[in-house]
């Protein structure tokens, strides 16, 4: 079975048991039965259903061996029986409840401009049909009832989110800026936050690389259905942490009403007081923006909270302990791996720069890993163990050889 088969079916198994990856009890059976009464698209093999001690034993295969016991075991699926339902059944059940507020008329109309279905492969009536019968919540279903909640100590829920900033104009150019946040659900402290000029997945990483270096490991991150946190290598990177990864129902914006009461505050209390009309670099907002994070909100009183923020972490940790990892702990976690064949002049190009490869890789093809926010740092990977690391192409020194890498020595593993 290939890597990224393997990955791809244990990411599954991670996200249906992430929700409950650290409760115990009742809670989580109840949960596995309510998942279990479902089908589940499973990468490569269609939709199954599981059996509420499968998700049970998925749980504890997790807990003892981390995220690569999810990972399938070696073994042929050759000629095993697989029951596979019409999969545009299970595409209109997944629109009905993640849009449960539309009505059966434009449910069909957003089936058809995502090229779900045709026109001419289902009608309107039709649809309308299965829905009644199928008791799939529409239009006009009772509000979900909300109870204020609040964790117990530190790093037990982290909360992310992106807000959509200013223009303002950087040498001379007028950009958009993207501010990428993280809070703590205990104590309300920013363990997180940084502007940058793209909302994308690697601007997500540095953030949560950051927070993780400085505050510890979180054991739930709670975000929404955006593009940057549902991402194939951000749900690898919790799942190598340890870190329950949770995502709202799409449109849930009161869910997350911390961070965005947050954000409200970045408005009303921190853009007011920098100049947009003119900044000189990202840098430059983000020294502002720190100095006021670190000065005034993590030090003022908040009303959520009845105290400071930073006082309310300070004395929460007495009665916790923080997880920590290294900087290499951590740039494995977050690490990106790509291949490439190495050329007859014993080098390979990755984003459009040359480096240096040993000699005996020519011809073959070989894999790399590097940190997502450091991607200079390139290490040869074999088998999961690290070979060597490769250093940029220096035409004027290999004038002179001999060349060198650094290698792994494996005796000392």
């Amino acid at each position: 079975m290939s890597d990224k088969r393997s990955e791809d079916i244990a990411l599954f198994k991670y996200r249906i048991i992430a929700p409950v990856l650290n409760d115990s009890g009742k809670r989580k059976m109840r949960y596995f039965r309510k998942m279990a009464k479902k089908e589940h698209e499973v990468p490569y093999l269609g939709q199954k259903k599981y059996e509420a001690a499968t998700f049970k034993s998925w749980l504890r295969d997790y807990r003892n061996g981390g995220f690569d016991a999810l990972k399938p075991k070696t073994r042929s699926d050759k000629g095993s029986s697989r029951k596979i339902n019409e999969p545009l059944a299970q595409i209109i059940k997944d629109k009905a409840e993640n849009f449960p507020f539309l009505s059966s008329a434009a449910l069909y109309r957003l089936l058809i401009s995502e090229g779900e279905i045709r026109p001419d492969q289902l009608g309107e009536g039709t649809l309308r049909n299965y829905i009644k019968e199928n008791n799939l919540i529409m239009k006009g279903t009772e509000p979900t009832p909300r109870k204020k909640f609040e964790k117990e100590y530190p790093n037990e829920l982290w909360i992310a989110d992106c807000m959509h900033g200013p223009h303002s104009v950087y040498e001379g150019r007028k950009r958009k800026v993207f501010l990428i946040d993280i809070i703590d659900d205990c104590s309300r402290v920013i363990v997180g936050a940084r502007f940058f000029f793209h909302e994308n997945s690697l601007s997500l990483e540095i953030v949560l690389k950051e927070a993780i270096s400085r505050f510890g490991l979180p054991k739930a991150l709670y975000c929404d259905n955006g593009a940057i946190f549902v991402s194939r290598h951000l749900q690898l990177a919790c799942a190598r942490c340890g870190i329950a990864l949770i995502h709202s129902k799409p449109y849930d914006s009161p869910s997350r009403g911390k961070i965005e009461r947050f954000h409200r505050t970045v408005r009303l209390k921190f853009l007011p007081l920098i100049n947009l009309s003119e900044q000189g670099s990202i840098e430059q907002l983000n020294g502002e923006f720190f100095r006021w994070l670190d000065r005034d909100y993590q030090k003022s009183f908040h009303h959520g909270i009845g105290e400071k923020p930073m006082d309310k972490w300070m004395d929460k940790l007495k009665d916790t302990s923080i997880k920590r990892l290294s900087t290499e702990e951590l740039d494995l976690a977050f690490y990106m791996t790509i291949k490439r064949k190495v050329k007859n002049d014993a080098t390979v190009s990755v984003h459009n720069i040359l480096y240096e490869v040993p000699h005996t890789f020519i011809g073959k093809i070989i894999e790399l890993r590097y940190p997502t926010d450091n991607p200079e740092v390139l290490t040869i990977y074999d088998n999961d163990t690290p070979v060597c690391s490769l250093k940029k192409l220096n035409l004027h020194q290999n004038a002179s050889p001999p060349s060198w890498e650094i290698r792994f020595d494996k005796q000392g593993e």
